[in-house]
């Protein structure tokens, strides 16, 4: 049976050399947590945590975000953008997607936008110099 590869950052190889330390009483826990740059309570939980590589590695490794606008929906607005809508700003393209039952934020929608290389409806007016 082949184990499987674990990929750690630089971070996480050092956390594992000092509670390796910490293991074989070399140092103490309060001196480990300073060198990981964590509090002492993190630093026990990290001890207890303790097996191997794999326990340092963060528990939402390799997933997608929870949030994450899926690729129909980004086609959608960007076919809505470049087509219909096009002289939509972002905030009423919002507002059309809610009417067609997409409910979406704005700012996920200008987002969107902006990677598709869409630009703003308007320019933002540079701020008004205060008299003196």
């Amino acid at each position: 049976m082949q184990e499987e590869a674990i990929k750690i950052s630089q971070k996480e190889a050092t956390r594992y050399d000092v509670l390796r330390r910490v293991l074989d009483e070399r140092i103490s826990l309060t001196d480990a947590a300073g060198y990981m740059g964590v509090s002492y309570r993190q630093a026990k939980r990290l001890k207890k945590a303790q097996e191997g590589l794999g326990a340092l590695a963060h528990g939402n490794r390799g997933r997608s975000p929870s949030n994450k606008v899926c690729n129909e929906v980004r086609k959608r607005i960007v076919e809505m953008s470049e087509g219909r809508y096009g002289n939509f700003n972002d905030t009423h393209l919002t507002e059309e997607l809610s009417k067609q039952g997409l409910a979406i934020s704005r700012e996920s929608v200008r987002c969107v936008r902006r990677e598709a290389g869409i630009p703003p409806k308007r320019k933002h007016r540079p701020p008004l110099l205060a008299k003196s």
